[in-house]
């Protein structure tokens, strides 16, 4: 019957239907149904099967309801990597809700793979949806901010014309840059000497999830519309750590009103040192490029520590980890167990091109 729905996982014939169902779903946001985004996020994946895509469709007759769609990642826990996925979507056309649908698609991820991943905020409707069907709100997660051009950054300066350049140079005692030479440069090849740090960083953490370079060139290289800037820590050759920023496209104005760091990762050899003349080098980077102000969202105690060692602050965010685990709860389930950064969630991927 044509108000029967049912719960399948998508195959590649749908993809046009889909699509179109999200440039409906939505319209404010048209990325999200961009062919050539697409296909990057579901297909060109390195961890992807185009066969077996974790898509689900809600169908009622031949109408597309609603949809779940994650990625495959690999999670690690306890020193083993465990197959999982991340949730990136959860929408239900308007017609449809409230009909437990976003719940049945859920238990079709599940059903899929029982370690699954989210990141949502308090006030969407799907974490309480997730959270009834047993998932757990495992933590908030802290967001860190430094204002560094207060004229870039406040669409109120920035308007003001001549007042702007004085405001910034009135504000430049709080943006000192660090001293001393950086062993921290920039990185055009994403190669084996990534997969070889963590392989060596994994191990500092109970529960993570997996970079390599595979990964890290699918992200931060062939993402559409988007240019990252990528900085490695080397010494003797030897990578320590890196960390990936994210700079806004400037504004009508023609300020940056703010860069983010969108995944930093650190070695197991001189770790806080290493993680210094990271955040250092990107501060230097950020100021160079006029930044606002620089971003990141992390779930590590050392790299909190030192953001705010840098003057970065705390600020208001709705970000929170959502899991779902058969095994290995009392990990998983620990905020202060996990290494997590804005890369690991969609907050890096659905920002607003910058090309």
């Amino acid at each position: 019957m044509e108000n029967e729905v049912r719960i399948e996982q998508m195959t590649l014939s749908e993809r046009d239907k889909v699509l179109s169902f999200l440039h409906t779903a939505y319209s404010d946001n048209p990325r999200h149904s961009e062919p050539d985004f697409w296909d990057w996020h579901f297909q060109k994946l390195p961890l992807s099967s185009p066969e077996n895509l974790p898509v689900w469709l809600a169908k009622s007759g031949e109408r597309i309801a609603g949809q779940l769609a994650a990625i495959p990642v690999e999670l690690n826990v306890r020193g083993e990597t465990r197959p999982a996925i991340w949730i990136l979507d959860l929408i239900i056309d308007p017609e449809f809700r409230r009909r437990g649908i976003a719940q049945r698609l859920a238990q079709a991820a599940l059903e899929f793979c029982p370690f699954v991943l989210g990141i949502n905020t308090v006030e969407q409707h799907s974490t309480g949806l997730l959270v009834k069907q047993g998932f757990k709100m495992v933590t908030a997660i802290p967001r860190f901010h430094k204002l560094l051009f207060p004229g870039e950054a406040f669409r109120e300066i920035t308007k003001l014309g001549p007042l702007r350049p004085l405001i910034n140079t009135l504000f430049a005692p709080f943006r000192r840059r660090p001293d001393g030479a950086s062993p921290v440069i920039r990185v055009d090849d994403l190669d084996s000497a990534f997969d070889e740090l963590w392989s060596q960083a994994k191990g500092q953490w109970p529960c993570s999830v997996s970079r390599s370079a595979a990964m890290l060139e699918w992200q931060f290289r062939q993402q559409p519309n988007k240019n990252y800037e990528i900085l490695g820590h080397y010494e003797n050759g030897k990578l320590l750590g890196y960390a990936v920023l994210f700079f806004r496209k400037p504004n009508k104005y023609g300020a940056v009103e703010k860069a983010a760091i969108s995944d930093i990762c650190y070695g197991p050899h001189e770790p806080e040192r290493v993680v210094d003349e990271l955040i250092g080098a990107s501060l230097v980077l950020a100021m160079e490029r006029r930044a606002g102000g620089l971003v990141t969202d992390t779930l590590d105690q050392l790299l909190q520590e030192r953001l705010k060692s840098f003057g970065f602050w705390q600020v208001k965010s709705g970000l929170q980890l959502l899991a779902n685990a058969p095994e290995d709860q009392d990990l998983l389930y620990d905020g202060s167990k996990w290494f997590l950064t804005r890369g690991d969630s969609d907050i890096s991927i659905f920002e607003h091109p910058n090309v």
